[in-house]
């Protein structure tokens, strides 16, 4: 029998969100959440980095501003939280989120590059704490760590082609969907990129079901500008708002945030 990801997500009392930065939360499932937390559902969000690895947008940091990148990238996040209506964050590797008996540990953005446009890869400066670099059973371990906390019915995460392929995108993929399983909770997989033309039910090609989220854009652009040293927000993506927001990364590159999300059961 097939089953529908989005009756298991409206029939959710608590939901987990797994993301591997500051801002990840806001723009590949910020409709999404904003629309959950609207009706009622709680979120609580896991971020595996702190971005630390991320270039800064010119002139966003004050010049009295000592603070490391990380402690920023750290207030970003919790004004979108906030602002998207997200009942509690986690850090991997701190407690909750952090495997019985373990000592603390930080997982360090690993960094990327450009393969080509809109698709990501490894740094050639990716250090030995870095998330994908660590092992994979520690990162797992504390996310089951959190998982029986929480107790979510389910946990949402990204598909295996991580968005845009950020290497720490893949790397959450795996350490959710491992998770997931040893725990016994279900896993939805948000889809990278864009909904194929038409697609409002499932598409035989990827099995993902899309849904809009009405009502949501003035959250997820608020959201959005709380990551003043990542992006810029340029405006409404096209002449309805449930076109999207249209952003600029800090290295120029143009980009949406939909307002629609394609979700699909991991089995």
């Amino acid at each position: 029998m097939t089953i529908d990801p989005w009756q298991l997500l409206d029939e959710a009392s608590t939901v987990l969100a797994v993301h591997a930065h500051p801002d990840d939360e806001s723009l590949s499932t910020g409709a999404l959440i904003a629309a959950l937390t609207a009706s009622g559902t709680r979120v609580e969000l896991v971020t595996a980095t702190r971005g630390e690895e991320g270039e800064v947008v010119p002139g966003a940091v004050e010049p009295g501003d000592t603070r490391p990148l990380e402690l920023i990238r750290e207030a970003e996040i919790d004004e979108a939280t906030a602002t998207l209506g997200i009942a509690a964050r986690h850090m991997l590797g701190t407690a909750p989120a952090l495997a019985a008996g373990a000592e603390p540990r930080v997982y360090r953005d690993s960094g990327m590059q450009w393969i080509r446009e809109g698709l990501a890869g490894p740094s050639d400066t990716t250090g030995p704490d870095s998330f994908t670099r660590r092992p994979l059973e520690d990162a797992v371990a504390d996310l089951v760590a959190l998982i029986e906390h929480v107790r979510p019915d389910v946990v949402v995460g990204y598909d295996d082609g991580g968005t845009y392929g950020h290497p720490d995108h893949v790397q959450a993929h795996h350490v959710a969907a491992a998770a997931c399983t040893r725990a016994g909770t279900p896993m939805l997989e948000v889809a990278s990129g864009e909904a194929p033309e038409g697609a409002d039910g499932r598409s035989a090609a990827d099995a993902f079901l899309w849904r809009d989220h009405p009502g949501t854009g003035e959250t997820v652009r608020r959201a959005a500008e709380s990551y003043r040293t990542q992006l810029g927000v340029v405006g409404w993506a096209g002449p309805e708002r449930s076109d999207g927001i249209a952003i600029r990364h800090v290295g120029g590159q143009a980009d949406v945030v939909p307002l629609r999300t394609g979700l699909r059961l991991r089995r």
